[in-house]
């Protein structure tokens, strides 16, 4: 491919496009609801990137050792056996590279098939490859298999990728690995869903075998003779049924709309074949009405003349009903009884139909309430159930009998607002936005207020299918919870803050990269003692371990830039991991060096009972002392799961380690939590560290948290000490400990170190 020339900075113009072309293959991805859209969408990549025509994928099988091989050639003519290749399964083990790439971690090239010892030479020759390319594809440590690239014959030779073009096709592999994992979840989906299909229909067939009643009659509908199943259906003895109508013994009703009963006997003797009725109701001598399937069949004599009918009948009254609540829970919300999200997307397909030929215009809001997950963890999930409820006929008020509100499950609402404009739709919105802001959830004796976060897209003749739609909607969605919840935003191409979310997306792979190649990287930042004599201000290194990344290019990325689409994509268990790993390794090699290393902890980390037991493994299997190791997690983190910090502390605290509170004070109740958190000690927010030089309130904050840490036997960390200054009112309140620029910065953990040994 050939590059626009830009004179005063190429590198930056490729960087530009190669951005580019990954946001464009996002947005693709977005749209791949199945393995070929998958490969379709990566295939514009392969051709207009990396210019190679031949773009695969093949995935492991991990249950039969199998690569399935995805592929299509994009020019030329294919030969019989490139078309067997497209569903070609290929056994790892045995093939060298196959093998090879399965346990790569880099990217495989073969710059020349012909020659290369490890290829196929049999498949290469019918295929005329050249260069072949295989690109890992890993998501949370699962090998899912390879995206592949090459070359065809002597037309294009062979031409091994460049560096730039192997960095950007591991860059590309991270998003397909995200797209292909989606693709599986939606598979299994579409599976439970066909496997509830599936379970309706073995219940049918299930109620169909039980033992049918049967009642014979002579020509003139006289009945003869009842089994025992027709007996306790009826109600009608054998001796008492003998001789009477059938009409009479099987209580049959009038069809609807008309003033008798079907006679399925007279047609029977009649045409001389079999007639069938379903759902006939009919009266038993005792019991309540029933709906009965019945089939008339004629009793023929060896002269094919018929002097009788035999009647074969079944109650379908409980079937028929199943079948109806079966029918309605298929398509609803059990909860709510609003449709679901099968419905809501059923219904999405016929008005998108509806509008390609028209000139219709609806307008789709995706709706997720904010901060749920507080009632449900405050008050149990009877609380949350029925407050679901009531929004529900709180959103029902606001819409007309044409619109359509679905719960889509858990918290979000789908609506779809039925020929109304964008502005028509944002003034029903802003509607249901006030009213649940007045709205008051009472619960026993708790009062919660609830607001939600909508985003809108309108569904026209431009939209490009039912799967856009719906991404469009929770992406508009997405950004208005993210921009402070309780707020409206409209979907549009190209807007900024889309972009924007696409580029928190762009961050997995390359922490996916990062953790994979160890390009993650410790940093310090030494907390130093206050108030003590020099000689005693340091006895070894005590310092929070920071954590920095490093790019393929060789960039250092601050956790700023990083650690939000860590949190947001719940990345988080894993990079503690490879923290704490990394450090108890480092602590261990220099632990005569060290006074105390705090690590700080993702609440989603301390939440996760697994991690817990990962810890200890770790710290069983490294020598190191743990009275000289400290943990960290935000307030507001030990705050969201009081029970799950709780029993992580007291885990880790039987093993000598300590704990600090991070960024104290920034909660509106810090201190009516602080008794119940078994921690040794408070750092103050920097918030009102860095300010208290200036502002008597940040001043009066800092001596009050201080204060009551110290009333309960806590030691004090202010955080931000920025200057002198504050470090001296610091000192004079007597805090214990500082870290800010005014006393050292973030530096690589062994220069840190060296910098202690030569004070």
């Amino acid at each position: 491919m050939t590059l626009p020339h830009h004179p005063a900075a190429p590198h930056e113009a490729e960087g530009r496009q190669h951005a580019e072309a990954l946001l464009q293959l996002c947005k693709r991805l977005e749209r791949a609801w199945t393995l070929p859209d998958v490969l379709e969408a990566v295939k514009p990549m392969g051709e207009s990137v990396f210019d190679y025509r031949h773009v695969w994928l093949a995935l492991f099988d991990e249950a039969t050792g199998m690569l399935d091989f995805l592929t299509h050639t994009t020019s030329g003519e294919e030969s019989a056996l490139s078309r067997q290749l497209q569903t070609m399964k290929i056994p790892v083990k045995g093939d060298a590279l196959l093998e090879e790439i399965m346990c790569a971690t880099h990217v495989v090239v073969v710059e020349d098939a012909r020659s290369d010892p490890r290829t196929n030479k049999a498949v290469v020759a019918a295929l005329h490859n050249r260069t072949i390319v295989n690109v890992p594809l890993v998501m949370a440590d699962q090998r899912l298999g390879a995206l592949g690239m090459g070359t065809y014959g002597d037309e294009e030779g062979v031409r091994p990728p460049k560096p730039w073009q192997v960095a950007l096709m591991q860059a590309t592999a991270g998003h397909l690995a995200v797209a292909l994992d989606r693709v599986r979840f939606m598979t299994a989906r579409r599976e439970a869903e066909e496997a509830l299909v599936h379970q309706k229909e073995r219940l049918q067939v299930t109620l169909q075998s039980i033992s049918d009643a049967v009642v014979t009659t002579d020509a003139a509908g006289m009945v003869q003779y009842l089994n025992p199943a027709a007996q306790a259906l009826t109600g009608w003895p054998l001796a008492a049924a003998c001789g009477r109508r059938h009409q009479d013994v099987l209580g049959l009703g009038t069809e609807p709309g008309t003033d008798t009963a079907p006679d399925l006997m007279g047609r029977a003797l009649e045409q001389g074949i079999t007639q069938f009725h379903a759902k006939l109701r009919c009266t038993p001598q005792a019991g309540a009405p029933l709906l009965i399937d019945l089939s008339a069949s004629p009793l023929l004599r060896p002269g094919g003349d018929a002097d009788g009918v035999v009647l074969v009948f079944r109650d379908v009254t409980e079937a028929s009903r199943l079948s109806r609540e079966m029918e309605f829970q298929a398509l609803h919300d059990t909860l709510t009884s609003l449709g679901n999200r099968r419905a809501f997307e059923h219904l999405l397909a016929q008005a998108f139909a509806a509008t390609r030929d028209a000139t219709a215009r609806h307008c789709v809001c995706y709706l997720d309430l904010d901060n749920f997950k507080v009632i449900n963890d405050t008050c149990g999930h009877a609380a949350g159930d029925e407050l679901l409820r009531q929004v529900a006929r709180l959103f029902l008020a606001h819409l007309q009998p044409q619109d359509l509100l679905c719960r889509l499950g858990g918290d979000e609402f789908g609506i779809l607002l039925w020929q109304q404009d964008l502005q028509q739709a944002l003034q029903v919105a802003e509607r249901m936005q006030q009213e649940l802001a007045a709205f008051r959830f009472v619960w026993r004796d708790h009062v919660f207020s609830v607001s939600v976060s909508i985003g809108a897209v309108m569904l026209d003749a431009t939209t490009e299918s039912v799967g856009a739609l719906l991404q469009a909607a929770d992406s508009a969605c997405y950004v208005a919870k993210d921009g402070g919840r309780n707020r409206i935003h409209v979907y549009a191409e190209n807007d900024p803050a889309l972009a924007q979310r696409y580029g928190v997306m762009e961050w997995v792979s390359r922490i996916e990269d990062a953790l994979q190649h160890d390009r993650f990287e410790l940093f310090g930042q030494p907390i130093i003692r206050l108030g003590a004599a020099p000689d005693s201000q340091r006895r070894g290194l005590h310092c929070e371990i920071l954590l920095r990344m490093r790019t393929a290019d060789g960039r250092l990325v601050s956790p700023g830039e990083f650690m939000p689409a860590v949190e947001r994509y719940q990345l988080a268990a894993r990079v503690d991991r490879w923290v704490i790993k990394k450090a108890l390794a480092w602590m261990a090699e220099h632990q005569e060096g060290v006074e105390l290393c705090s690590i700080n902890l993702s609440g989603q980390s301390v939440g996760d009972a697994a991690f817990l037991g990962q810890v200890l493994q770790a710290m069983d299997q490294t020598p190191v002392r743990c009275d000289r190791l400290c943990f960290e997690i935000t307030e507001t983190a030990a705050m969201g799961d009081l029970a799950a910090a709780n029993r992580f502390f007291q885990a880790l605290r039987a093993r000598g380690c300590q704990f600090a509170l991070d960024d104290f004070g920034s909660g509106l109740s810090s201190y009516a939590y602080l008794r119940e958190l078994a921690v040794d000690t408070l750092k103050i927010d920097g918030q009102f560290v860095k300010n208290m030089a200036d502002d008597p309130v940040s001043f009066a904050m800092v001596k009050s948290i201080h204060e009551i840490g110290c009333l309960m036997g806590k030691k004090t960390v202010a955080e931000f000490a920025e200057s002198q200054a504050i470090v001296d009112l610091l000192t004079g309140l007597g805090v214990h400990f500082a870290q800010g620029y005014a006393l050292g910065r973030p530096a690589p953990i062994d220069e840190l170190l060296l910098e202690t040994v030569a004070h």
